[in-house]
Formats: C-alpha cells, structure tokens, sequence
C-alpha cells in the first residue's frame, strides 16, 4: 500500500500535531522556561528568550491555539501554564510508540 493512500489513527495525528507544534527550539524554549519556573509565568518572563517580543508573542499564541498553553489571569497580568494533561498523554503515546520501535528492533535481532 502506497503512503499516501494510508490512513492514519486519531493518536498518530495527534502525536504528529504535537511533535509539529514543539518542533521550533523557540517554543521548545517557552515550554522550558513555564516549567523551570513551576509551570506558571508571567509573559514577560518569556521575553528573555533571544528573539525579539513581536517572534515570543507569536509562538505563544500559537501554542495557545494548539491547546499547550494555558492562560491565566486579566489583561495587563496574564501567566502561562503548560496543559499537564495533554502533555502526560502525548508523552505516553511517544513512550507507547518508542517501545514498539524498540520491539521491533529487538525482534530483527532475533530474526
């Protein structure tokens, strides 16, 4: 079956979304500094990342769109939180999806 004719699970596009959406080392940065910072933190503590506000604002934004982001609070004294939920799931799905990596392997050896 050709590639393009595959269909794919909930959970496999769900996993690819999720890989996409931390793909850029900017956003994999704001993750970082939310949870170094015990997963709550004004926006302007992510202006130390080395990118100017207007870049920071977007990939914030966009994170938020893709559900990783949490907003807290009112204009003028917003914090960020990552979604714990959504993160400990995409976790199990990647160690879920590594494990059969690693299976698969073990069983090539064997072969």
């Amino acid at each position: 079956m050709p590639y393009f004719n595959l269909k794919f699970s909930n959970t496999d596009n769900e996993l690819a979304n999720f890989a996409k959406a931390l793909a850029l080392p900017v956003r994999i940065a704001i993750v970082r500094i939310i949870i170094a910072n015990g997963n709550l933190v004004p926006k302007e503590s992510l202006y130390s990342i080395p990118f100017n506000q207007e870049t920071i604002t977007k990939h914030i934004a966009e994170l938020k769109r893709m559900g990783i982001l949490k907003t807290h609070g009112l204009r003028g004294s917003i914090k960020y939180s990552i979604d714990e939920r959504l993160f400990r799931q995409m976790a199990d799905g990647f160690a879920m999806l590594f494990e059969s990596i690693r299976r698969f392997e073990h069983d090539l050896q064997d072969y």
